[in-house]
């Protein structure tokens, strides 16, 4: 209806009532639309979604751990729709299986960061305290190590067997400089690394032997002793060597095929190890 119609079909009073609530809806409607258009999210960028997600999900792994993190709070602090999150990720499980390569780390990772040659007492002592620090500054991986302590998954068995490749190839070129002394290198740094796991992941709950490595009081102890324990490893190893030297001249003079001396010297080697550590 136009304004001339209005105006033949009603009194005058009326028409300009008319008039003014035909307007007033207008104005009504036109902050309606502006409102819509206010409160309208912003597209976000593939990138963006998905930052948002790893972002979201740190948080939420920090907080409860990977077992008891949930999609819901995932999506929920992505400020995204459940339908976002799945027309990406089949499931949780297929989230992680690619969330925990971002994070894990690698034992050849932190080594090539070490000023040096690896295999000596400096490099071992670094490797060590290198690993021990990391891991008490990394709380996503700390949270991974506890998740594959507690959960037997797919993922979680592929990243340790992974990890433990990395680790026993380096571990073992220790051996390899160790090999013809009486002492267990792989043995010994296993224990070492293990204790470190343990000592970062039980840090929260107590301290252990009273020592407390969420101080740097604490934290500089266990970097004091693995700096004694790499000096009495590569220590026994030199005079180990120099005894076995001394003893392989003495049975020459005496006139003892070099065949004859290294089979002695095979037989002999705890006894040589014993005497340098007395």
């Amino acid at each position: 209806m136009v304004e001339s119609d209005i105006k033949q079909s009603l009194p005058e009073q009326s028409i300009y009532q008319t008039i003014n609530k035909i307007g007033t809806n207008k104005t009504v409607q036109e902050m309606e639309s502006m409102n819509e258009t206010k409160t309208r999210r912003p597209r976000r960028s593939k990138a963006d979604i998905e930052s948002a997600i790893m972002r979201a999900a740190i948080v939420q792994i920090k907080k409860k751990g990977f077992s008891m993190a949930l999609v819901t709070d995932i999506v929920k602090r992505a400020k995204i729709e459940p339908i976002v999150f799945y027309n990406r990720y089949k499931n949780l499980e297929e989230f992680y299986d690619s969330f925990v390569k971002r994070f894990d780390y690698w034992i050849s990772d932190l080594m090539r960061g070490i000023n040096g040659n690896l295999y000596t007492e400096a490099g071992y002592g670094d490797a060590l305290e290198k690993l021990l620090r990391n891991l008490i500054g990394d709380a996503m991986m700390t949270e991974l190590l506890r998740w594959e302590i507690s959960e037997g998954t797919t993922i979680t068995e592929r990243t340790a067997r992974l990890r433990e490749i990395d680790c026993t190839n380096i571990i073992s070129q220790y051996g390899k400089h160790f090999a013809d002394q009486d002492i267990d290198i792989v043995a010994i740094t296993a224990l070492s690394i293990a204790g470190i796991y343990y000592m970062v992941l039980h840090k929260d709950r107590s301290t252990f032997g009273g020592i407390d490595i969420n101080t740097e009081e604490g934290i500089k102890r266990l970097s004091t002793a693995i700096r004694k324990q790499a000096s009495l490893l590569f220590h026994a190893n030199k005079k180990d060597g120099g005894t076995a030297d001394k003893l392989k001249e003495c049975l020459r003079e005496e006139g003892l095929s070099d065949s004859a001396i290294e089979r002695c010297i095979e037989k002999m080697g705890w006894r040589i190890h014993e005497h340098s550590m007395a």
